[in-house]
């Protein structure tokens, strides 16, 4: 079982905190209102868990939500750390209040010294800290315990897993549904009506995976007895036919008798065709049209005037029993669905987990639900993670789930350390799933509880006002037991904001400005007030931006800049309004929004064109692709295409010109995939070029680069056009994605930015602007027609509620409802704190019809006025317009203004003052088009050097020395390869002569394998170490062929040849054990700027043949592996194995050879690179390292001709010495470096 114990406290208990004192034991909650340093107190928790603790870094657990916040919080706590060794080496604080209080506080309660040794190795090892987002530290305590998570050791991580989803929906729609359809015919109508299918089913369940802690509650219902819809059906049809005219008459007849509002004669001739038209479908499963209930004996009698009869027909008691039956029916079918759905629901998780982990994938849902699951299945796991983390920092924890906080609660309740930190007051992330409800139990189970009241962000003034206007009402934030805490202003220094403009010096304008809408008879429609709203903003925005060109509006001295100033929305709807209406003012904006990029009319439109693509035969879907405004046709064209069956002569052809050009895309998508497809399409469609001169052209340019990106990445995890137009179709019906779809800015130009309240928690502006609070639309979710759950909170417990009575329909909608609500006043919080000098908010009512209600109830007048209200009797009957608006009368004293919105009775746009002088120039390149920054190796600088191809990509696992690659380089160099002589007469070998032995690249990268595997001391593993090389780098030759059986005992003789030549006086490979030698040393060093010519200069300067390079510089990195280094009385030599193939006799591997050898391959080169790189190494490990005394040289060993007994006079043959000067191998260092040589 999972732990729950947790201490309780008194509601209400919360403090200040003061970081450096507080206790570091047990569960803290911290409520970091906005702009209160909620970073910085993490850091000061952070350190003090370090030093006080004795904590490393690796075993304080930093939790946030988002990869950018724990990138920021990753960086922020290391630069705390360095600041704080720094301070305490030198004992100067700077002035900086952290370094201070640490230095009263923590410093003094523990050991100095220690403490700066605890500070260094957290620097030290800070890439390992475990400052994670939640999904990150679930992977990682599950790949810790594989077999409590019962999961494989090696899984893919999805961040889709919609097709699994989808697959098993579609399954369990044949299986189960189909089948129940073709039994009940009703059934199927029913479901072909409400457009249910598999996609519903994945809906459910989608819902149901992200809420698994979320009770479900079914109503009750029982699948009720129905009559024979068909016979009911032709009974009245067939009165119907016969007594139609009949019917007609006495209703005319009755004309006087019959209510004019519910029964007037529209209504009923509407009645009459409506049944008619009922009949005429032939559908006994259809229910009546509600136009044609007003002819029910029923609806008649309530119809029908005090004291007079009913008109009375046979026909009427028939339409009541059909109506009835359909009522029946619908219940019944109801039923059946959520039968389904219950049974999904019930089925569905646990076969979702078994697919997964039959094909070894895993999504980020599963990992928060398969740790839970591991945790409540074994306890000891809890002990395990406290163990390996023994505290916890939970950043932005009202943003939590009940899963996520049972997890924390299970491993580190109640002996903590545990800080859980967060602002209730910001949590506006319910459509992720975050539950405010577990942080508000979370918050009475915690141990201690603390409040930040020192803003930081903004200005006394616009603090002042918050403070007031969410102060109004006790009851703000419309949920129990969430409150404001008034802040106060900090002490961070920051630039005056000055408006020196002429209309500034007139006005009464306070920093936090609330601009009325129209009232009384003037009140505007809802449509209208956003445009004046938008209008206002516009012009306000046009005002301060034409004084900061005139120097009149600064922040400290520097003009007011467009890219801080905001307006905040709350739906891409609004944001497009406010665009368009900046750019009437000559005002260029930017949008930045969680919307999704699914969601735009741009996704319908590529949807439309790639539909077409899939079926270019299909002339319905090609003219749908065609009316798109990104190929340019106009009406005409239109029409023409459309009659091209008519048309003579060059319609006709345009239509299959069509037909072709969409077949040859269809064909490249196949053929060549999306992406060449979709360039091809969009250079010779020009799409780009239409759409960026258009209006929102950046905006819709950006929106189809990241739809084209999408696909492709969908299409490069499962190709195909037909799978991937079923996933397009996914993503627009739920314009979903995650994050990766979210739409992209489109320009980083300093722009006024458009920012969703959503987008901007955590951001701040110099200048806000909020149009569109005062909307008191409260939003019924989407509704399908398929009976759905209902979400709410009951008594703090997520519900989803399926089946509901009408009772309970009304209590659970009240209930969502209030949520709704309370959502909507933390989103006024999140926006109203944005801004840091400026706030302008527009409130006041508007119009819906002719009903002011709307706008009344709205939750920005609830701040203001709603105090002394419950909130159920506000959204029921809010006050009148008078008393809204006196509520916000009496604030405008202080901070606050309170003002008309301004009437804008002429534009006068923004000007952009540019240099007369200034000429606009497009940029054009005048520079080669080389790689200049790369990762290079031996191999490609030669070949660059003898084709100029540098930018070609080397391969990351390429050994760029064996000899085959060379052999190919050298063929291409300026340098003439040396010509091996023919021999006078042939030259009879023995069979186990490595002079027999095959040649080429596959040879060379075997007998390299061989010297690695191989124990030079020991002869017996020599076989072992063969077949391996053997088997991973097989020789090409025939199985059949004689030297295949060979090649075993040449490669023997060859090794035992090898470590037995003495190489130089008194070294021989079989006496160096392994502990003395290092095989294939990989190296990788920085080329912050490496001169080739500069370096060939170098190269000759000292002695060393000239070698074929490119020209120009290499930024970079050099990366290469030396094949063998070995220590010998003290000294390191470098051995590199060469398996060129010179000749048959011993003269052939004398000196001159091999010196002409070394020069036609460029490994004079080679060796210089192989020495800087031991210098580099040894100068690191090495105590006294000093060149002369610890390095001994190259020795390149063109292994078949080194043998004991061939020599080169006092010399064995086959071996190049060499050792380089040390001045020689700094200044190639130098030349690393970029520094002259």
């Amino acid at each position: 079982m999972m732990r729950t114990e947790i201490t309780t406290v008194t509601a209400n208990a919360a403090d200040e905190l003061d970081v450096f004192e507080c206790s570091l034991d047990g569960v803290s909650q911290i409520e970091a209102s906005a702009g209160t340093g909620k970073t910085w107190n993490i850091c000061a928790l952070y350190v003090r868990l370090l030093l006080e603790k004795k904590l490393a870094a690796d075993a304080i657990l930093v939790v946030t939500f988002t990869k950018a916040a724990t990138a920021e919080l990753h960086e922020r706590i290391r630069s705390r750390l360095v600041q704080i060794e720094h301070a305490m080496k030198t004992g100067d604080t700077a002035g900086d209040a952290f370094l201070e209080r640490l230095f009263e506080t923590t410093l003094e309660r523990v050991d100095p010294d220690e403490a700066l040794k605890r500070i260094k190795i957290a620097l030290h090892t800070f890439d390992q800290a475990a400052i994670h987002t939640i999904h990150a530290f679930c992977q990682r305590a599950l790949q810790e315990a594989p077999f409590a998570a019962t999961m494989p050791f090696a899984f893919e991580l999805e961040a889709d897993d919609s097709a699994l989803r989808f697959e098993m929906a579609a399954d369990f729609w044949r299986e189960r549904v189909e089948p129940a359809a073709a039994r009940d015919s009703s059934f199927a109508a029913w479901l072909v009506s409400r457009g249910a299918g598999p996609a519903s089913l994945d809906a459910q369940l989608s819902r149901r995976l992200k809420k698994p802690l979320a009770t479900l509650r079914w109503g009750e219902s029982e699948l009720a007895h129905r009559e024979d819809a068909q016979a009911l059906f032709d009974t009245a049809c067939a009165v119907w036919h016969a007594e139609r005219d009949t019917i007609v008459q006495l209703l005319v007849d009755a004309e006087a008798k019959l209510s004019k509002t519910t029964h007037k004669r529209t209504l009923i001739d509407a009645a009459i065709a409506a049944w008619s038209d009922y009949f005429a479908s032939n559908d006994c499963h259809a229910a009546p049209p509600k136009e044609a209930l007003k002819l029910t004996a029923s609806a008649l009698k309530k119809g029908t005037k005090v004291k007079n009869e009913p008109p009375s027909h046979a026909f009427f008691e028939h339409a009541e029993t059909l109506a009835a039956a359909a009522a029946a029916a619908e219940a019944a079918q109801r039923a059946a669905w959520l039968g389904i759905v219950r049974e999904w629901l019930d089925y569905a998780p646990l076969e979702l987990a078994v697919r997964k982990r039959t094909r070894r994938v895993v999504s980020f849902d599963d990992l928060l639900s398969n740790l839970y699951q591991a945790l409540a299945a074994n306890p000891w796991l809890a002990d395990a993670l406290r163990a390996r983390y023994p505290a916890a920092l939970i950043d932005e924890f009202q943003d939590t789930d009940p899963l996520q906080f049972a997890i924390f609660n299970s491993i580190f309740a109640p002996q903590g350390p545990l800080f859980l930190v967060g602002d209730p007051k910001q949590a506006i992330y319910s459509f992720r799933a975050a539950d405010l409800h577990t942080y508000l139990m979370a918050r009475e189970r915690a141990s201690a509880r603390y409040t930040l009241a020192v803003n930081q962000r903004s200005t006394a003034p616009i603090i002042d006002a918050c403070n007031r206007i969410f102060g109004a009402n006790p009851a703000a934030f419309i949920l129990d037991g969430l409150t404001y805490q008034p802040v106060r202003a900090g002490t961070r220094e920051r630039k005056p904001f000055n408006d020196n403009t002429a209309s500034a010096a007139y006005s009464d304008t306070a920093d936090f400005c609330v601009w009325m809408l129209p009232q009384g008879d003037s009140a505007l429609s809802k449509t209208n007030a956003n445009r004046q709203a938008a209008e206002a903003c516009a012009a306000e925005i046009v005002r301060l931006l034409r004084g900061a060109q005139n120097g009149e509006v600064t922040i400290g001295d520097k003009p007011l800049s467009p890219g801080q100033i905001a307006v905040l929305v709350q739906t891409h709807r609004q944001g497009s309004l406010v665009k368009r209406v900046l750019a009437s003012w000559g005002v260029g904006s930017v949008e930045l929004a969680q919307a999704s990029v699914f969601g735009t009319f741009d996704a319908e439109q590529i949807e439309r064109l790639l539909a077409a693509i899939d079926t270019p035969g299909d002339l319905r879907r090609l003219r749908a692709a065609l009316a798109t405004d990104w190929l340019g046709l106009d009406a005409a064209a239109l029409w023409n295409l459309e009659h091209s069956e008519a048309v003579e002569g060059s319609a006709a052809a345009d239509a299959m010109s069509w037909v072709e050009r969409f077949s040859r895309y269809r064909m490249l998508w196949h053929e060549r995939g999306f992406a060449v497809m979709w360039r091809t399409l969009a250079r010779e469609l020009m799409i780009a070029q239409r759409l960026v001169v258009g209006p929102d052209g950046e905006r819709r340019l950006t929106n189809v680069n990241h739809l084209a990106e999408l696909i492709q990445a969908r299409g490069a995890v499962q190709p195909g056009i037909a799978p991937t137009l079923r996933w397009l179709a996914a993503q627009r019906a739920e314009q979903g994605g995650g994050e990766d779809a979210q739409l992209r800015l489109e320009s980083d130009r300093n722009l006024v930015q458009i920012v969703t309240v959503h987008k901007s928690k955590g951001l701040e502006y110099a200048v806000v602007f909020c149009p569109f609070l005062n909307d008191g639309a409260l939003r019924d979710p989407p509704s399908t027609g398929l009976p759905d759950a209902r979400e709410y909170h009951d008594d703090g417990t997520a519900i989803l509620h399926y089946g509901y009575t009408d009772e309970e329909g009304e209590r659970a909608s009240g209930l969502a409802t209030r949520e709704q609500a309370a959502e909507r006043a933390r989103l006024v919080y999140v926006a109203l704190t944005r801004a840091v000098y400026r706030c302008y908010v527009v409130g006041g009512v508007y119009l819906i019809g002719k009903s002011a209600k709307e706008s009344r109830r709205s939750v920005l007048n609830w701040l203001v006025a709603g105090a002394g209200h419950a909130f159920g009797d506000w959204l029921a009957e809010p006050p009148e317009e008078d008393d809204v608006i006196g509520s916000w009368q009496a604030l405008a004293t202080g901070s606050i203004s309170v003002e008309p919105l301004p009437v804008i009775d002429m534009r006068e746009p923004l000007v952009v003052i540019r240099d007369a002088g200034f000429t606009p120039q497009p940029r054009t390149s005048r520079r080669v088009l080389r790689d200049s920054w790369r990762t290079a190796s031996f191999s490609s600088m030669i070949a660059a050097g003898a084709r100029e191809e540098s930018n070609q990509a080397q391969p990351t696992d390429e050994r760029p020395d064996h000899d085959g690659r060379i052999d190919a380089i050298a063929a291409l160099t300026l340098v003439t390869p040396i010509e091996m002589p023919l021999p006078a007469a042939p030259i009879q070998l023995d069979t186990d002569d490595i002079l027999a032995f095959p040649r080429g690249p596959s040879a060379g990268e075997c007998l390299h394998r061989m010297y690695e595997l191989a124990d030079f001391t020991d002869s017996a593993n020599w076989p072992e170490a063969i077949e391996r090389a053997l088997h991973e780098h097989p020789i090409p030759v025939s199985a059949t062929d004689a030297l295949a059986a060979n090649l075993p005992a040449m490669m023997a003789r060859l090794l035992a040849d090898t470590v037995a030549t003495e190489l130089v006086p008194g070294m021989r490979l079989d006496t160096i054990p392994t502990k003395r030698r290092m095989n294939e040393l990989e190296f990788l060093f920085p080329a912050e700027s490496l001169d080739f010519t500069a370096l060939r200069r170098v190269l000759v300067a000292h002695g060393f043949p000239d070698v074929a390079l490119e020209a120009g510089t290499l930024r970079g990195f050099v990366k290469g592996f030396i094949d063998l280094i070995v220590e010998h009385e003290g000294r390191f030599w470098i051995v590199d194995w060469k398996s060129n193939h010179l000749g048959l006799t011993p003269a052939d591997y004398d000196e001159e050879s091999l010196d002409a050898a070394m020069a036609s391959h460029a490994y004079h080169l080679q060796a210089l690179f192989y020495t800087v790189a031991l210098h580099r190494y040894l100068r690191l490990r090495l105590r006294d390292y000093a060149f002369e005394r610890h390095i001994g040289g190259y020795l390149y060993l063109f292994v078949r001709g080194v043998r004991p007994d061939w020599r080169d006079g006092d010399r064995p043959a086959g071996v190049h010495v060499g050792k380089p000067s040390l001045e020689l191998i700094e200044a190639i260092d130098r030349l690393m470096q970029g520094v002259a040589a």
